[in-house]
């Protein structure tokens, strides 16, 4: 949190705080910052500083930047610019190679070596960000904890990202968690046994690359996307997307084919659909659902004994009605577990009670009234082609 005061300080304080100053280019609120940390090291008795000390590395520390400049590996970018940047680039994975630029693969090959770099390398930068790591059995195999301290916080992230990624690829440490308050991020990473040297490991793409592949798809297609996105908002989003297939189905006035309603689920998912839990299906499903727009809304529970599925819709045509709750109870029953459907003029409810978590022991109570089971004799049944051999005996 940033407190903002009007505060009065006489010229004889403003000379006391000229190291300051000079280290943060003028800075006044930099400088006070600097003061009240050396202050309260020194009132905390863990060190006995002063300012010249304190700033006797600025020299050095300009005099380097202003040769990396000239060298043109360094430029000067305003500070609300580069957190614009940061912040409106949060969400895609930043390129390896540009990693290597910053953190040299064949120089900085254990943990320790790339937290001394890493802190050299943000005094040389001026962010105030420190960097630690806590490791939990040998550094290169167990869990790692980085802590990201001081600084700003879009800037501390943009680090953990990098430093993330270079350890995914170098050490092959996943992501397992990512913490941030507006001090401190921390990065916890845990050793993972395979990975495809081509793609990034899924702990590093859910916290650091959510955006990536949509972003990669619309570089592919721009003029659809763009097209795409200025209808959805032009028709206020009160439009459907599906697979063709189904399409195809629907709009012959079939009832599309389970395979296919569960081939698309297993493409949203990522696995089929007896990989996941019945609380994860409610999951997917409910994602899928608002994907394909066609209902308004949708409620869920995922607690134990008492999940359902409610979907909220708004067609007033009894036949669409009938149709739509066909379709999704089709859906579901591909998953395997069993409900129970009831429907009423604005909503359909698949409730799964308090049913085994097996379709083994249970199938769906819904069923498809066109269905024939091939298994299934009608007593009453005659055929007019059957002859009773009793009649033939005189």
């Amino acid at each position: 949190m940033i407190v903002r005061k009007n505060i009065s300080i006489d010229q004889y304080y403003v000379d006391k705080l000229q190291p300051f100053l000079e280290k943060n280019n003028g800075n006044l609120s930099a400088a006070i910052r600097d003061a009240i940390e050396i202050s309260s090291r020194v009132m905390e008795g863990k060190e006995a500083v002063n300012a010249e000390t304190y700033v006797n590395n600025v020299p050095g520390n300009a005099e380097i930047r202003n040769k990396l400049i000239e060298k043109d590996e360094f430029i000067l970018v305003h500070r609300s610019m580069l957190e614009w940047f940061v912040k409106n680039t949060s969400g895609l994975l930043i390129d390896e190679s540009t990693i290597y630029e910053l953190i040299n693969p064949y120089k900085f090959i254990k943990i320790p070596e790339i937290i001394h770099h890493l802190n050299i390398l943000n005094e040389k930068l001026g962010w105030n960000i420190k960097v630690s790591a806590e490791c939990q059995g040998e550094p290169e195999t167990g869990a790692v904890i980085l802590t990201l301290s001081n600084g700003n916080p879009y800037f501390r992230e943009h680090l953990a990202h990098g430093v993330a990624l270079y350890l995914a690829k170098q050490m092959k440490l996943d992501v397992q968690g990512l913490y941030s308050r507006s001090n401190v991020t921390k990065l916890y990473l845990k050793r993972f046994n395979y990975l495809n040297y081509e793609k990034v490991p899924g702990g590093l793409e859910e916290h650091f690359g959510s955006m990536d592949g949509t972003y990669r798809e619309i570089r592919k297609k721009p003029d659809f996307w763009r097209n795409l996105i200025h209808l959805y908002r032009q028709h206020n989003y009160q439009r459907i997307s599906m697979n063709k297939k189904i399409f195809e189905s629907l709009v012959s006035g079939r009832m599309p084919d389970v395979a296919d309603i569960a081939r698309d689920f297993e493409f949203l998912a990522g696995k089929p659909p007896d990989a996941f839990t019945l609380s994860e299906h409610i999951m997917i499903f409910k994602e899928l659902y608002l994907t394909d727009n066609i209902g308004s809304d949708i409620e869920v529970s995922t607690e134990k004994g008492r999940e359902y599925i409610k979907l909220i819709y708004e067609y007033s045509d009894e036949k669409v009605r009938e149709c739509i709750t066909q379709y999704y109870s089709n859906m579901l029953r591909a998953l395997c577990y069993p409900f129970v459907a009831t429907s009423s003029p604005n909503l359909i409810l698949f409730d799964f009670g308090k049913g085994s978590d097996s379709c083994d022991d249970k199938k769906p109570d819904f069923f498809d009234p066109d269905f024939v089971d091939p298994d299934f004799v009608d007593p009453d049944f005659v055929d007019p082609d059957f002859v009773d051999p009793g009649s033939l005996i005189p």
